[in-house]
């Protein structure tokens, strides 16, 4: 049993973490904004075809960026809280030094081979002139985001919420945003904003590097290691990396499948409606997002320590404040899909709303249960992660085959949202069947989640029964979310996590 003041020193860790995990969440709304800004201003400048060129470039991008990282995304965040939880700072800089050495060889392999290749690439993959060459200039975003991607989460470690918040959330983005518009400025193509965001990646990069160098020199850390003391923990780091592949691999199929088969099965009018609702759906795993980056080294930390008790507790209290904090995104996503998808995309999309509903709450169920696969990570439960992958990944086949042939996009939906559910599912039975620190469920919060659940049934009948107008639906959204606050706080523990809201009267009433 732990003791009390190992149970403080948890709680106070935990407290921490809930409010540097609020800084991020702040600094995502921002980082949406700015993007959106980032996307409509780049739509609307280039011409049709100029911008599906970029579009695709970016996408090549993306999936290269993570074939680079090879599941190292996963595994070096776990591994160096660990080291440095037991003071091993010779495997700690020797892990970084292994990662990053192995992401750059990899990257510049993938931009000479492509450079090389270029005209054997034009002929069969990528026949469109513009596109390759917008390609070739991107390609090389592909190393410096996997390094970026590396950098960000040992910057989570050493340096805080606070440096992601500054170069993830603004400096990232204002720099796209510059870039967007110097080309706008200046009558520029889409070569000169490829350039802007590669110099814009290199720059962020470098805010990461000296960083890191000054807290690494701050802590002493730099000082006690010397180039013979390195361990280089080649087996962890490929032992723990490769299986976590398959994570990247379920992500992907959940991804590209579903537009393959309504591509190759429908009109280009279901991939349409489709891909249109797909990203608003995504806003519901917004605060999920935010919250992650310093879930990972916390919980890895007191795995170190044994703590078992405080990673359970670490792991509820989480999965509760995101299910809390995404309610309004997910009751107008969902109750409000109607008037949303119209507001957005115009009245030729509306029978693309019940796509949002669904898709919604398949992002909902998979925020509002937390970071199960996380934290099979953090216990290195990695046969279970790869089992579930496996079949999360076949079950994603089988449905979307079934259901897109016969439903179309509405069947996409639908087996977006089954994937999701079956893979938290397989995930949280995973943590309770081995013998990890965290419960099967959280009972003790139970009245909570049912709060949630009927306040979400609430608002969705309504909308359905009285066809309310959409300024009334917001109000009943803010309302609704003012009371789940009011009769969940007890739970939320926002007197210990965050005594200094209590100062202001209108915050005090709600919270006391």
């Amino acid at each position: 049993m732990p003791t009390q003041a190992a149970r403080a020193v948890s709680s106070a860790a935990i407290s921490g973490y809930l409010r540097g995990s609020s800084l991020l969440l702040g600094g995502r709304l921002l980082s949406v904004a700015l993007n959106f800004a980032v996307q409509v201003l780049t739509v609307r400048y280039f011409a049709k075809e100029d911008y599906g060129a970029f579009a695709f470039a970016l996408g090549v991008v993306s999936m290269t960026t993570s074939i680079i990282l090879l599941g190292m995304g996963k595994s070096v965040p776990r591994l160096v809280s660990v080291y440095h939880e037991k003071n091993d700072h010779g495997r700690v800089f020797g892990l970084i030094a292994l990662a990053l050495s192995v992401v750059w060889a990899l990257g510049l392999l993938l931009v000479g081979l492509l450079h090389s290749m270029q005209l054997v690439v034009g002929l069969y993959l990528v026949p469109d002139p513009d596109s390759l060459a917008v390609l070739l200039i991107l390609i090389a975003l592909a190393p410096v985001d996997a390094f970026d991607h590396l950098l960000q989460h040992l910057s989570a470690i050493f340096l805080g919420p606070r440096a992601i918040f500054v170069r993830r959330q603004v400096v990232g983005p204002a720099l796209k945003l510059a870039s967007v518009l110097a080309v706008i400025y200046t009558a520029g193509d889409t070569y000169m904003l490829a350039y802007g965001y590669l110099l814009g990646s290199l720059v962020g990069v470098s805010l990461y590097v000296f960083g890191l160098l000054r807290a690494w020199r701050a802590q002493g850390l730099l000082a006690g290691v010397r180039r013979r003391r390195l361990a280089l923990p080649v087996r962890e780091l490929v032992g723990f990396s490769l299986p976590l592949l398959s994570s990247d691999v379920s992500i992907i199929l959940r991804g590209s499948v579903a537009l393959l088969l309504l591509e190759y099965f429908h009109a280009p009018t279901e991939v349409a409606e489709f891909r249109a609702v797909l990203p608003v759906a995504g806003l519901n795993m917004l605060v999920f997002e935010a919250f992650g980056f310093l879930f990972v080294p916390l919980a890895s930390r007191m795995f170190a320590r044994q703590d078992r008790t405080g990673i359970s507790n670490l792991y509820w209290q989480t999965s509760l404040w995101i299910a809390v904090l995404t309610f309004p995104i997910f009751a107008v996503t969902c109750a409000l899909a109607a008037q949303l998808t119209v507001w957005l995309f115009g009245v030729d999309y509306a029978s693309a709303a019940p796509l949002l509903s669904i898709l919604a709450g398949g992002y909902y169920f998979n925020a509002a249960l937390g970071f199960n696969a996380a934290s099979l990570r953090v216990h290195g439960r990695l046969r279970t992660i790869v089992i579930n992958d496996l079949l999360t990944g076949a079950f994603c086949v089988v449905m979307s085959v079934v259901l897109i042939r016969r439903y179309g996009a509405l069947g996409a939906a639908l087996s977006t949202m089954a994937t999701l559910v079956v893979q938290n599912i397989l995930n949280q039975i995973g943590l309770w069947t081995n013998d990890t620190a965290v419960k099967l469920f959280a009972w003790e919060f139970l009245r909570s989640y049912v709060v949630i659940a009927v306040s979400m049934a609430i608002l969705i009948a309504s909308q359905q029964l009285l066809d309310v107008p959409v300024y009334l639906g917001l109000a009943s959204v803010v309302v609704a979310f003012v009371l789940l606050v009011r009769l969940t706080r007890r739970d939320l523990d926002v007197n210990t996590r965050f005594p200094e809201i209590l100062r202001l009267p209108l915050m005090r009433q709600l919270f006391t």
